[in-house]
């Protein structure tokens, strides 16, 4: 692969000038080195070490989660890490996966690597490692690395194939400011991350307390609600089929994701290609179920967008006695871990996938149940933490894209 430029799209003002082209090998201090044997019959202590599995994590390198092994004096010495170290994976199952890298950037003493890696050591006074750290997540590195990888039955990479490819750098003080701008923006994904995981670590702790009864709420002028009680199903969920006929045109079909995940769509669904001569219309905030998949918590509430969408026999919807149960209080009812368990109890079958509810079973499953005031209350605060989760959630991934569009702009 030829550049034909050599200055970036997007750049700090005070650089100028373009940027040299480098094998990898140049940049090395001592060239490419593959790890030390992991013996699993010597795993559990001595020194850590990383392995595959730690390089497909979200940032850099963690060395709080490696494993041990024993490895002697020399062979560590040897394949000792240090900072500013890059591996690079030897195999991949998919090509794309190839010389997939990360780095080290811990000066702990006790580090040592696999030997399905390969490591690169940079020449830390002439070039930044985490600038080429990123340089290498790049499209135009990633091209190089996937072209020189080797597929049989999988894809494997050597030494000489990844020390020959070519990037396009600058200065190493323009490499050191671009390695810290993205940085910055590392650290800003990393905190998102961690507040999405603590929220929803949060959001489920006071679940279990709320559905244990733990955690009670009272009523507006202070004073306690009613017990909690036992009710069936069949005491406030409604089966309500909207039969219609099979459309003469394309229409919008609705499936159930399994484990709780919610609806989908399969717009412009072809009748010709279904056997049924009958549907059934979904509503907003029905409760749908997969009588198959039941067992698999294919359960969900209708959502606004999957109004008059359409399903098969195999899809029961049911609308709720608003006077016993409400629909916001109820998507949270349906994942927790009791009513999933239950859904499976009542979905016998053989082998396999092959398992079918019984509707009658359905009806008949028991839930406690707080007084529609308390459940108001109950659906609101857990929807607030969804709307704080989901607003994490954007932030992070219009993090990840500026992320993206900077590797694209910043690097040749």
């Amino acid at each position: 692969m030829r550049v034909t430029c050599k200055v970036p799209e997007l750049r700090f003002a005070e650089f100028s000038g373009e940027w040299d082209e480098k094998q990898l090998i140049e940049l090395s201090k001592n060239g490419f080195s593959n790890g030390a044997f992991n013996d699993p019959k010597k795993a559990g202590h001595g020194y850590r070490i990383i392995n595959v599995k730690d390089m497909y994590i979200d940032g850099r390198i963690n060395i709080s989660n490696l494993l041990r092994v024993a490895l002697d004096e020399k062979e560590f010495l040897k394949n000792r890490v240090e900072y500013g170290d890059i591996f690079f994976t030897r195999s991949s199952l998919v090509k794309e996966g190839i010389a997939y890298s990360n780095i080290n950037l811990n000066n702990a003493n006790d580090l040592t690597f696999d030997g399905h890696l390969i490591r690169m050591r940079p020449n830390k006074q002439n070039y930044s490692p985490l600038f080429l750290y990123y340089n290498f997540t790049t499209l135009y590195a990633r091209k190089q690395f996937i072209i020189r990888g080797k597929t049989t039955t999988m894809t494997t990479i050597g030494q000489e194939d990844i020390a020959s490819v070519k990037i396009v750098l600058p200065s190493k003080l323009e490499q050191e400011k671009i390695a810290f701008f993205l940085s910055s923006v590392d650290s800003k994904i990393e905190q998102l991350s961690k507040k999405k995981t603590l929220l929803e670590q949060y959001k489920k702790g006071v679940m279990q307390k709320i559905f244990s009864q733990e955690l009670r709420f009272k009523d507006d002028d202070e004073s306690e609600f009613p017990e909690w009680v036992e009710k069936q199903l069949g005491d406030f969920l409604i089966l309500t089929l909207r039969k219609v006929p099979k459309p003469t045109e394309n229409y919008l079909a609705i499936g159930i994701r399994s484990h709780c995940k919610g609806t989908f769509q399969k717009p412009d669904s072809e009748p010709h290609k279904i056997a049924m001569e009958k549907l059934f219309l979904v509503k907003e905030n029905d409760l749908i179920v997969s009588i198959t998949f039941a067992w698999e918590s294919a359960i969900a509430i209708v959502k606004k967008e999957d109004k008059n969408g359409l399903v098969s026999h195999r899809f029961p919807t049911y609308t709720f006695d608003e006077k016993i149960a409400t629909h916001e209080f109820f998507k949270y009812v349906i994942i927790q871990k009791k009513f999933r368990f239950m859904l499976d109890l009542i979905s016998p079958g053989g082998a396999g996938r092959n398992r079918v509810m019984s509707k009658k079973d359905f009806l008949t499953l028991k839930w406690n149940m707080p007084c529609i005031k308390e459940q108001t209350k109950i659906a609101n605060f857990l929807s607030s933490l969804d709307k704080k989760i989901a607003l994490t959630n954007k932030e992070l991934d219009a993090t990840k894209e500026f992320k993206k569009a900077l590797l694209q702009k910043m690097f040749v």
